[in-house]
């Protein structure tokens, strides 16, 4: 539910610039310098990569990101955070998956 609640929410640029805030320190620098260059506002970058994220997703990567997301003391955040730094990944990568029963090979 947790990961269905931070597609319904942080798809949206003024949730996601919020949450941004919330999470602060260097996820809050990187998302501003990124935007920055790409000429969009926080909220409207990170909501970008969610929306790319809930069009991608699929089981395996549910299960793992649940997993990953109970290891955060706060979970909803810990998701966005992990989801972002994922589409960031050049390799495209999503580390969580490894922590599912899908595992990547």
């Amino acid at each position: 539910m947790e990961i269905e609640e931070i597609i319904a929410t942080c798809s949206h640029p003024k949730v996601a610039s919020a949450a941004v805030l919330s999470i602060g320190g260097a996820f809050r620098s990187r998302m501003a310098l990124l935007a920055a260059a790409s000429n969009v506002d926080v909220g409207e970058f990170v909501a970008a990569r969610v929306s790319e994220f809930a069009e991608t997703v699929d089981s395996c990567d549910r299960q793992g990101l649940r997993r990953a997301m109970a290891r955060h003391p706060m979970p909803v955040l810990g998701g966005l955070q992990l989801i972002v730094e994922a589409a960031l990944d050049d390799e495209g990568g999503r580390a969580w998956r490894d922590l599912g029963e899908c595992q990547v090979r």
